[in-house]
């Protein structure tokens, strides 16, 4: 299936916080999320798939007075390794401005949507940029459940980054409400309520009352917000929206929990989804000054720390403020470029190189990756025989080596002594390593 579209620009933008250090860390340059529902016939559940794509890391070309550009967004949907169906989108996006194509907070949302029934699908999705002639590949794996099994069942939850309560045909319809997906599943940066949507399947309390539980978890299973609410049910489904407030936890992993007692027995049914919270580097310093100036680590000098470390807590953002605008490359314009790469590197670390229990700026390859950027070159070595998983980073200017190990088989990439020099001579990675 092949669809071919135009567009004038469904572009959105993120909030931006109000402060003299204001800045706006670069997102990766594609995102999807799914949706999980019943559909209307029996056997034919709806699985949508919703993308996010930002407008800075597209390639755009000037044609007939504006910026142009093309892409494609296939899905490829397999059972197993059989492919049971897929759909290709071209699109088009126009913009007036070259400042609006480089804007790091625009992108544009949009669905493909397919009609499976219930097993266990791989899905390939793959953004197409066609005027860079560069593709980026993103696969996951999905369950689809027997919604028409006569037992009571909660659809998939749906991340959402608004809720408009008022129909509108679109896309993003679901009955009386127009919801908008938060594709990244990442909340801070101004977005500070988790907001939701799921649907809820059950024949015998149509009519009735029932009460659902909504739990926030942390990465160790513990409850860290909680909520309890009541939904009148009319008829046999039911489409429920809400939110909760994400001001009080802080960045990390956490987990997402809606459920209800039903049947006789009062059986709980459960569905869950997982999302992070991210702030930016001004959230930071106002709800964690002293992680925010850990994160300076790679920047800042033992006595630049420690004078931050130290600073009365009324002066901190400004003190804060002046150590960047000692490092402004540029103090002349309102951009602090420095402060800009910095931060985009550290979220960089952070969406790529996070472990349990550490975030990517404190691992060894997010240490690597702020100090001195994406590598010229990365040999990778994950199944090597009789190896522990490793890999090799090559700076070509000034040059560099620099090997990790994975010491314990859980991602944990280690850095190996001494950095620069002949690998072999660094360490035996053959017969196990260390």
């Amino acid at each position: 299936m092949r669809i071919a579209i135009v567009v004038a620009a469904l572009v959105l933008s993120f909030g931006l916080l109000t402060g003299q250090a204001q800045m706006v860390t670069e997102p990766a340059a594609f995102y999807i999320d799914f949706g999980i529902f019943a559909g209307e016939n029996a056997d034919e559940d709806l699985r949508e798939i919703y993308y996010q794509i930002y407008l800075s890391r597209l390639l755009f070309v000037r044609a007939e007075g504006d910026y142009r550009a093309n892409y494609t967004v296939s899905a490829v949907i397999k059972e197993g390794k059989k492919q049971i169906t897929g759909i290709e989108r071209d699109t088009t996006i126009i913009v007036e401005s070259y400042d609006r194509a480089s804007d790091p907070r625009a992108f544009v949302l949009n669905a493909l949507k397919f009609k499976l029934r219930p097993g266990r699908y791989n899905i390939d999705v793959t953004l197409n940029d066609l005027n860079a002639s560069s593709s980026i590949p993103l696969q996951t794996t999905v369950s689809v459940p027997d919604f028409d099994s006569p037992k009571p069942h909660i659809s998939g939850i749906e991340f959402a980054r608004k809720i408009d309560t008022a129909a509108v045909m679109g896309v993003f319809n679901k009955g009386n409400y127009q919801v908008i997906p938060s594709c990244s599943r990442r909340y801070g940066d101004g977005l500070m309520y988790l907001k939701y949507y799921f649907e809820y399947y059950d024949a015998g309390r149509a009519d009735s009352m029932a009460q659902f539980i909504y739990d926030i978890k942390d990465d160790r299973g513990g409850v860290v917000a909680s909520a309890t609410i009541e939904h009148k049910l009319e008829g046999d489904r039911i489409g429920i929206i809400d939110s909760m407030n994400l001001e009080n936890l802080k960045p990390g992993q956490y987990e997402f929990q809606v459920s209800t007692a039903a049947g006789p027995k009062g059986e709980l049914v459960i569905r869950s989804g997982s999302f992070s919270i991210r702030w930016t580097a001004l959230e930071m310093v106002q709800n964690d000054y002293e992680r925010a100036v850990r994160q300076l680590r790679y920047i800042a000098d033992s006595r630049e720390i420690e004078s931050l470390k130290n600073t009365p807590k009324d002066s901190r953002l400004k003190e804060w403020n002046d150590f960047w605008k000692s490092r402004d490359p540029s103090p002349d314009t309102d951009e602090n470029e420095l402060m800009q790469e910095y931060y985009n590197r550290v979220a960089f670390a952070n969406a790529h190189y996070e472990i349990p229990n550490k975030p990517g700026w404190e691992t060894d390859m997010g240490m690597i990756y702020i100090i001195n950027g994406e590598p010229d070159e990365i040999e990778r070595h994950p199944f090597d025989m009789d190896t522990k998983p490793y890999e090799i980073w090559y700076y070509y200017n000034p040059r560099r080596r620099f090997l990790f190990i994975d010491m314990g088989g859980y991602n944990d990439y280690v850095l190996q002594y001494p950095f620069d020099g002949d690998v072999n001579k660094q360490i035996n990675v053959r017969g196990g390593g260390p």
